[in-house]
């Protein structure tokens, strides 16, 4: 039976980060026992004493729109340890924000992770072995779990990592050799810089989150572009050589209107936005004269077979790489997507974006890093809810943010930046447009 919007009250996490009580019941029990038994294991191995890391190991095996705001921990590890070499191991899901970072000498993609969106519990201590065993030749001088999750510090310590940085609240702090201070609620992104600390290192950042773009990724979407919307001179020829630095020249798209792109899906089915309320935003914003441009991965739903065919209207979901998301996300007007991986490339290519949060978590923690994105989200009473899926029948927080109140404050943001020329720095206090308290019927 689906509980009642009365009955539902928002989750509270107390000393571990977990939702669930039967992992933090799990965790407790393992910390207890490591507790006891890691004094007597440090005193008979030892870990090695390393001063100036020269290999150093980031573990983000989560997902696209968490990597893209661990890219400046790892700006910042670059310029403090400028001869290290730093290797990320990550997911199959963001691997190519971190094959895309010039600071990053190696990325080592693991074959499943416990963050998949419909994980399997088969194997998973065999593959949490597996990872581990799979960095021990490598000799890491350094290893850092950006989560704050006990398999991840798991694996470094089986890795044989000589020095461990994570943090306390998911777990497995005894495993570590130096814990990050946790401060709940904070910035993901200032989070990862905390990390820093223990290190004796202070960060100096105040810019984007970048995920770098080729000037070749540049080119192959400015003449995707073309195709799909030909100047003057008509329909480029698709057997005539490219010309990569005509491509760029930005003088082929001043005639045309201005481009909308939008992710229309998200991670988990409590983030998204209703079918119906995507139709008739896309569909006034063409009535407008914009140009819409779909994108999102192979894996998002295909709401775009419900809406009407348009010439102005494309769709490049699963087409583009993340690198070719963020060059298109460049020459964008606005973007408007739920709290998802896209809406961090946006907030990277410095486009001004209208984010619609759930209830699921916090947009304080969790908003893309950027003083270019507007975050819109209506308040319910079971905020934040942490569920992957709303046990509501009608999923309020996110029903309720209706298409006309978010095409108004899209158009307010537009008028807003168009005045003050506002450049892409780190987020100013929170840009938040509450819609009215959700109030159940009784």
């Amino acid at each position: 039976m689906t509980a009642s919007p009365i009955d539902l009250k928002p989750v509270r996490t107390g000393r571990y980060r977990y939702s669930k009580l039967r992992w933090r019941v799990l965790v407790r029990a393992f910390d207890a026992a490591g507790g006891i038994a890691a004094p007597l294991w440090r005193r008979l191995r030892p870990s090695r004493q390393v001063d100036s890391p020269r290999r150093i190991l980031v573990v983000q095996l989560d997902h696209l729109g968490d990597a893209v705001l661990s890219a400046p921990l790892i700006a910042q590890l670059a310029a403090a340890y400028p001869d290290a070499e730093i290797d990320v191991l990550a997911s199959p899901s963001n691997h190519e924000v971190f094959e895309a970072d010039a600071n990053v000498a190696r990325v080592r993609v693991a074959e499943r992770t416990w963050f998949e969106r419909s994980p399997s519990r088969r194997g998973l201590v065999s593959e949490v072995w597996r990872l581990g065993r799979s960095l021990r030749g490598a000799r890491y001088d350094l290893g850092i779990d950006v989560r704050g999750d006990v398999l991840s510090i798991l694996v470094l310590a089986i890795g044989g990592v000589a020095r461990r940085v994570g943090f306390a609240m998911g777990g497995g702090s005894f495993l570590l050799t130096d814990v990050a201070e946790w401060s709940r609620g904070r910035h993901e992104v200032r989070s990862r810089l905390a990390l820093l600390g223990p290190l004796g290192i202070e960060p100096d950042f105040d810019g984007r989150a970048l995920v770098r773009v080729r000037d070749e990724d540049r080119a192959d979407v400015a003449a995707r572009l073309l195709d799909a919307w030909p100047g003057r001179g008509g329909r480029r020829d698709r057997r005539a050589p490219r010309d990569a630095e005509a491509s760029l020249h930005a003088e082929q798209f001043r005639p045309h209107p201005p481009m909308l792109a939008v992710h229309l899906g998200a991670g988990t089915a409590a983030k998204r936005w209703p079918r119906g309320h995507w139709k008739a935003l896309l569909e006034r914003f063409l009535d407008d004269g914009w140009r819409v441009v779909i994108v999102g991965g192979p894996e998002d739903p295909p709401l775009s077979r419900s809406l009407r065919p348009h010439e102005r209207l494309v769709d490049w979901s699963g087409r583009l790489s993340v690198r070719q998301t963020t060059a298109l996300l460049e020459r964008a007007d606005l973007f408007i997507g739920a709290d998802s991986g896209p809406a961090h490339l946006a907030a990277s290519a410095g486009v001004l974006s209208v984010i619609l949060f759930s209830g699921t978590n916090s947009p304080i923690q969790w908003r893309p890093w950027s003083s270019r994105s507007l975050v819109i989200r209506h308040r319910v009473p079971c905020r934040p809810c942490h569920q992957k899926v709303c046990p509501l029948p009608d999923h309020p927080c996110m029903t309720g943010m209706t298409p006309d109140r978010v095409y108004k404050a899209a158009r307010r943001w537009l008028s807003r930046a168009d005045r003050l020329g506002a450049a892409v720095t780190a987020p100013a206090p929170l840009e938040v447009v509450h819609e009215p308290d959700y109030h159940p019927a009784p």
